[in-house]
């Protein structure tokens, strides 16, 4: 026995040992796979992604050469060809050529791409030229590697270009001379195990080809990525083709189910549908998941085994508690699940949960039940908003209790009804936000694009999971999905020091992942492209006049605005010196409406005052709080006298407030801060400050678990923080004081401030020191900001919704802004003395914005100072900003002498 397994064995070797030296005498035909070292984390496969395309088809057209894995192996090779010859040379020699690309790690910092393109005896001139190239630019290098000659294009001052190998049938190539190396490794390794080679089909219809392990795409989708990774095959190979729209490229894909039966059972006997609900997915979705079900009861089933067996202890304890109401609610749902996160300013996670219905009593009844079963306290009185009732349940994570890890982030409910759909948010912030977005229509449904997006682009599918790439600052290629990539990643993709315009993601909004899960494969969809047109250079950042309004009489606020400017359904107001109140339409048909006692001295809140569905518009003069109730063409203006001593300038939402008829705040002369109770119209003392003086404005309100807290700073450093009942929290009011007996008297010109998400409260004294305070209120640190030898005050600078802050130093002439920690991010000078007023903007979609009226023009800058706009914006008031993320469009509207006038500033 022992004689016949060693003779097996023997002629095994035998067998082997002649395979391989029968290679080494007649070695096989070269492929790509053959050459290309293992470990590659995507390959990329295309004949015309060396193609150039003029900028009016990009304008109109997504193309290949805009994705960014593409665009950065497009410029990596571009770099090698150009150096060693001229481009058009270049480009004929890679023109209509299979290149594949595939993507290397380095080290835990670094990737880099290897091409390999395909020659024959026609490119032999371009070849000579590669290895022969200008010696007063470039000269070669040659060694060897493992039995392999490789080349070394270097320039005259000695710095590596890049390394090649040439072969029979290839052009191997990279920047990186390590990854040239393990080619030349490769390709000498006697014994290999047979990897399968993705047949990538490559022609007219078919622009690219990429294989990818999921890991690379799960790292798209932010901090859910292990949540997607459920959904993902093992292994991606898509093929690209363009959209009908041409603004978005697909890649279709079909592999092996592998591991993922689990999931497959989930959407068992699921017909694949597409995305029913896009009149309730807001405009400023950032990240959507839907769930597409064709029958609830078998989905429920379905989903109750999944969650009974789910390895998270949590998820599997929750669900014994509210399983006797999950298999009503599952009944009742109707064909969308969907969970919306909206784009934030502030950076807090505004998410909200879609839960079509069949039976919208039974669904909102089931839910609720379930909260009590899982221990939510007694229901909070109901507020209403819009017309909607919305009902508190503090319990956390229901969601994720009833469907899956992918639905986590919900610490509270706040559910109201709309239509014949549940809905579900993490906040009251989040709940408002999204109606206030509903009733304004500001809705996928609602933009042609976005529409195309859903009803032509995105397939029909089991599970869809979208997002959208935004800037978070004009001053940085970070966008906010790319800060949680690994810094490798990173600094392939994303690297700060390119110029924006050369940045990848410059050009890709959206990305979507669709699956179908079937018994073997896995049907899948990539799609990548934009939604937002480009602007030509022509228009890009003009000031542009929309429309004129002109009147008889000089303006003597700033027009109040109320709609939205881009879709020309804005309503105007603008009061003239005969204290006339006059409303413009959006025709610009100018209709005196009434009379005010004086100008608006402040801010504009929108708010159901009259708790009938629709936004009235508050404002302040000195004496009176007006109401404005819009018509079609008219506005009724109701009013309410203000306390003696009420500071007009400022009006702001008491967050997180369990009162139900609290819709606004203001403060006192004194130190107080009152209500404006809806229900008794009027103004109700609600706290007081111990001591006599002023608010320094804005106060900050912030929501609690407990209900709303409002913190406060007065100039003498007396820093009060009220709970809603009117008391202080313990150790408040702090009091700020000088540490020693040589430092002056501290005084503050602006507010203090509480990041969200933070437990350390920031403000900085007129003389510029910064301070750090702890919970108590004591100063946990300090920091002497520069003074220059003109005196200047320094303040905290919120932005307008008080999102985040920068520092502001200010002189009669002069205003410099700084960021949190201090440093200079600009200044303006020679402004006129008396006239200037500066605001922080945040408009969403990462555009970050500071206006600087002085005299009677108003000129608005990033962050970095450059100034937005070709001319400076005639204003004699502050302006009014909204921005368009659908177009790019800024659009201001400004009065300036006897006129009110719209503009607008195509963005890149």
């Amino acid at each position: 026995m022992k004689r016949s397994v060693w003779i097996g064995i023997g002629a095994l070797l035998l067998a082997i040992g002649g395979w391989l030296g029968y290679r080494q005498i007649y070695p096989s035909s070269r492929t790509v796979w053959s050459l290309m070292p293992s470990g590659q984390l995507l390959v990329l496969a295309s004949d015309r992604l060396q193609d150039t395309i003029s900028a009016q088809a990009l304008r109109n057209q997504i193309a290949l050469q805009q994705l960014p894995i593409f665009d950065e192996a497009r410029q990596r090779l571009n770099r090698f060809l150009y150096a060693a010859t001229d481009s058009s040379t270049a480009i004929q020699f890679a023109k209509g050529k299979k290149i594949r690309y595939s993507l290397h790690s380095i080290s835990r910092t670094t990737l880099d791409f290897i091409f390999y393109i395909p020659t024959t005896d026609v490119d032999q001139a371009f070849l000579n030229r590669l290895t022969n190239p200008d010696p007063r630019h470039y000269r070669i290098l040659r060694h060897t590697f493992e039995g392999e000659k490789i080349l070394d294009l270097v320039s005259r001052a000695n710095e590596p270009v890049g390394s090649f190998i040439l072969t029979d049938g290839f052009l191997v190539g990279s920047s990186s001379g390590i990854l040239i190396e393990n080619v030349a490794k490769r390709m000498h390794q006697s014994l290999r195990l047979p990897r399968a080679e993705p047949e990538f089909q490559v022609d007219a219809d078919h622009w690219a080809g990429l294989s990818m392990r999921p890991e690379v795409l799960q790292s798209l989708f932010g901090n859910a990525r292990s949540l997607v990774r459920l959904f993902l095959p093992e292994e991606l190979n898509l093929q690209f083709r363009p959209s009908a729209s041409q603004s978005h490229l697909i890649g279709y894909a079909a592999d092996e189910i592998g591991d993922r039966q689990d999931v497959a059972s989930l959407f068992s006997g699921q017909t694949p549908r597409r995305i029913q609900s896009s009149d309730l997915i807001p405009q400023t979705t950032a990240t959507l998941y839907h769930i597409g079900i064709s029958d609830a009861p078998r989905f429920g089933r379905s989903l109750s085994n999944l969650l009974n067996s789910a390895s998270s202890d949590f998820l599997r304890d929750r669900f014994d508690q509210i399983e006797p109401a999950t298999e009503t609610l599952y009944r009742s749902l109707g064909s969308d699940i969907l969970l919306c996160r909206m784009e934030s300013p502030s950076g807090a996670r505004q998410q909200v949960m879609v839960l079509n219905a069949t039976n919208i009593k039974e669904l909102s009844s089931a839910y609720q039940q379930a909260a009590y079963l899982a221990g939510a306290k007694t229901p909070a009185p109901l507020k209403t908003f819009l017309g909607h009732k919305t009902l508190l349940l503090d319990v956390p994570e229901l969601p994720a209790s009833l469907f899956s890890s992918l639905f986590t982030g919900f610490q509270r409910s706040w559910i109201t009804q709309h239509g014949s759909s549940l809905i579900v948010a993490n906040a009251e912030d989040a709940m408002q936000e999204y109606l206030l977005q509903i009733q304004r229509k500001a809705v996928w449904s609602t933009d042609e694009r976005q529409v195309d997006l859903v009803k032509n682009t995105l397939r029909p599918a089991n599970f869809t999971a979208f997002v959208r790439l935004n800037r978070v600052n004009s001053d940085r290629s970070q966008t906010l999905l790319t800060s949680t990539w690994p810094l490798a990643w990173q600094n392939l993709l994303d690297d700060p020091a390119k110029a924006e315009q050369s940045s990848g993601f410059a050009n890709l909004e959206n990305i979507a992942y669709q699956a179908s899960y079937g018994n073997e494969k896995i049907l899948s969809t990539l799609v990548l492209g934009r939604t937002t047109r480009r602007a030509s250079k022509a228009v890009l950042n003009r000031l542009l006049l929309q429309k004129k309004v002109e009147f008889n009489a000089p303006l003597i606020s700033a027009p109040v605005v109320t709609g939205n400017l881009s879709d020309g359904s804005a309503q105007f107001y603008a009061q003239n010196n005969a204290g006339q109140f006059v409303l413009v339409t959006p025709e610009g048909d100018k209709i005196v409406q009434d009379t005010t006692d004086g100008p608006i001295r402040s801010n504009t809140l929108a708010v159901d005052f009259l708790d009938n569905g629709n936004l009235q518009y508050l404002f302040m003069t000195d004496r009176t709080l007006y109401i404005a109730d819009p018509r079609k063409r008219s506005v009724h203006l109701n009013t309410i006298r203000l306390p003696a001593g009420i500071d007009p300038t400022y009006l702001t939402r008491p967050r997180g407030s369990m009162q139900r008829n609290w819709v606004a705040l203001v403060a006192h002369q004194d130190g107080q801060i009152y209500a404006l109770d809806r229900q008794r119209k009027a103004f109700i003392r609600i706290m007081t400050a111990p001591r006599k003086g002023p608010l320094l404005l804005p106060f900050q309100v912030i929501a609690t678990r407990a209900g709303m807290e409002v913190l406060a700073m007065q100039p003498d450093g007396t820093l009060n923080r009220w709970r809603e009942n009117g008391t202080q929290l313990p150790h408040y009011p702090a009091r700020v004081e000088r540490s020693t007996e040589d430092e002056k008297e501290i005084r503050f010109a602006g507010p203090a401030l509480l990041p969200l998400g933070q437990s350390a409260i920031q403000t900085i004294t007129e003389e510029g020191q910064l301070l750090t305070l702890n919970a108590n209120g004591l100063i946990a640190s300090k920091t002497q900001l520069y003074r220059p030898v003109r005196n200047g005050d320094f303040r905290l600078f919120p932005d307008e919704a008080q999102t985040n802050w920068l520092l502001l130093r200010t002189t009669d002439t002069e205003v410099t802004i700084l960021d949190q920690q201090g440093q200079r991010r600009f200044d303006v000078r020679a402004l006129q003395s008396g006239r200037n007023n500066v605001r922080y903007y945040r408009l969403g979609a990462g555009i970050e914005l500071i206006s600087v009226k002085s005299g009677g023009f108003t000129a608005l800058y990033d962050l970095n100072g450059r100034i937005i706009g070709d001319r400076p914006i005639p204003s004699d008031f502050p302006i009014a900003l909204q921005f368009d993320e659908r177009t790019n469009e800024l659009y201001i509207l400004s009065g300036a002498k006897q006129a009110v006038q719209l503009f607008s500033i195509r963005l890149r």
